[in-house]
């Protein structure tokens, strides 16, 4: 009788102990924890933690793939024709992961509004969440160039509104903006090292107007970011004195670092936090990498337009890619000569965000943060943008800032493109060849192009095509954008890229 008696709700009990949306989100320690959750998108594969740095890298005239995975290789030789398989792990994943991102920094903005904690503790966290939905529409906008704008994580009845790249773009200048006003300048505190500041903000801003060709913007932003100061009075950020320190373990978040990603290797709680770039984009030999993506040669061949001032080969080539060096026979890669893992001597292989130096192996757990944003980059896009406003004998002096210190020769004895002046298409072409040899195989590529117009014109498509034999496949309106996921077409509902 008893059992007959019994009605579903006997039978449907919560679990109290189980979080959900309706009984988490109540207190400031829920907030916190949820925007420490929101970083972790940041690690996914999709995200920093992989595909992104196939897709900017091996996209680009920097690399080309002959993987024996066919995915790998179309994805670099714009010849992506499967774009409804599931498996194509770069074309969904990516996709996935970075709107997985937006959800969750969503989730803290709308949140934040109903819970009472102290009130500059919420201002600072929803900056945070602000800055890393910014981040990851800025790389919807490259690698997509459209998709839905979401900014809530509320569900509702109608579709999200579906947006091009400069739609994405301005989304992303607006986050930054208000992440801006509520971010600190920096944290006193150790355990909060790795969060997003008020500089990691404005750097991504002027990335942002940068890709709008807002010089004007673009400019003032880099100025305010130079301009600030740390508790003593010194400028907050500074070029380090080892260029390779900017991707190694060893002096990470220094100086000369913005915003990077923080990975490590091993699991923390059961979860990986490390990232697999290594395993995949490096040296293809007993078992060190898959070396499913190479560095072309033309990227070697632009450290070897000029010399340091002792006459000496440019000191960023080193660490930027590995390669056979007959005045170095013995070289150690791994523990390993280049005979003893019996390498093409005509090959080169990225070096960059590898532990050539402290691992017998690749896995994929590399514990090596990837700089998002770092000083020199901005120095270098600060003299862009001043050379677009024809104010191209300013341009020098940041650009020298970075020449300096790898001991190259100021800019104007420089024999890449000699007698500059103030010629601007002639620091166009300069800019091109600093921004090759100080930021080779860091995801910064495919926005340079992009931004520079390389993709618009059979004229500079050809140029490229010199570089990197995979343009010849490259159709304008089409190539620069990936498809959108098969799947998601009727989910969001978004119509295909053109082309696809």
């Amino acid at each position: 009788m008893s059992l007959s008696a019994c009605s579903d709700s006997f039978l449907d009990k919560s679990n109290p102990n189980e979080m959900t949306t309706t009984n988490f989100w109540k207190t400031g320690a829920d907030l916190q924890k949820g925007i420490d959750a929101a970083y972790r998108p940041l690690r996914f594969n999709g995200a920093y933690g992989r595909w992104l740095h196939v897709l900017y890298v091996s996209r680009s005239d920097e690399g080309y793939s002959e993987s024996p995975n066919p995915y790998f290789q179309s994805w670099s030789n714009f010849l992506t024709k499967n774009y409804n398989d599931d498996a194509a792990d770069a074309l969904l994943f990516t996709w996935l992961d970075l709107y997985k991102g937006v959800f969750w920094a969503n989730q803290v903005i709308d949140n934040s509004a109903t819970i009472v904690m102290d009130e500059n503790l919420k201002k600072r966290i929803v900056g945070e969440a602000y800055f890393l939905r910014g981040l990851h529409f800025f790389n919807l906008a490259a690698v997509y160039g459209r998709g839905p704008l979401t900014l809530t994580a509320f569900a509702g009845a109608a579709a999200p509104v579906v947006v091009e790249q400069d739609g994405l773009y301005l989304q992303a200048k607006t986050d930054f903006q208000e992440a801006m006003k509520r971010l600190p300048a920096y944290y006193a505190e150790s355990n909060n090292l790795g969060r997003a500041t008020e500089g990691a903000a404005r750097g991504m801003l002027i990335k942002v107007l940068m890709q709008q060709k807002n010089w004007t913007d673009a400019a003032a932003e880099s100025l305010s970011l130079f301009a600030m100061k740390n508790s003593g009075g010194q400028p907050l950020y500074s070029l380090v004195a080892n260029y390779k320190d900017n991707f190694s373990q060893v002096n990470e978040n220094n100086s000369e670092s913005v915003f990077e990603v923080q990975f490590a290797p091993g699991l923390q709680s059961g979860i990986e936090v490390g990232w697999s770039r290594a395993k995949f984009l490096g040296i293809p030999a007993d078992g060190l990498s898959w070396a499913d993506a190479f560095p072309r040669k033309s990227l070697y061949t632009e450290f070897q337009l000029e010399k340091t001032m002792a006459n000496q080969t440019d000191p960023r080539l080193k660490p930027t890619l590995a390669y056979y060096d007959p005045a170095q026979p013995t070289e150690k890669f791994y523990g390993k000569t280049w005979d003893d893992l019996g390498l093409n001597k005509n090959m080169v292989y990225w070096k960059k965000y590898t532990n050539y130096e402290t691992a017998i192996v690749e896995d994929y757990n590399s514990g090596i943060n990837f700089r998002v944003v770092r000083l020199a980059d901005l120095y270098l896009l600060y003299a862009e943008a001043l050379n677009e406003l024809g104010r191209t004998s300013e341009a020098y002096e940041y650009i020298d800032k970075v020449r300096r210190r790898v001991s190259m020769p100021d800019l104007e004895n420089s024999t890449v493109f000699s007698g500059i002046g103030n010629d601007q298409q002639k620091m166009r072409l300069q800019i091109r060849h600093e921004r090759s040899c100080e930021l080779g195989g860091e995801s910064t590529r495919w926005f340079d192009l992009e931004r520079w117009g390389m993709f618009d014109n059979a004229t500079n498509i050809s140029w490229l095509k010199n570089r990197d034999a995979d343009f010849n496949n490259f159709i304008i309106g089409v190539s620069n954008r990936f498809p959108i996921p098969y799947r998601e077409l009727s989910l969001v509902p978004i119509t295909q890229n053109p082309g696809y």
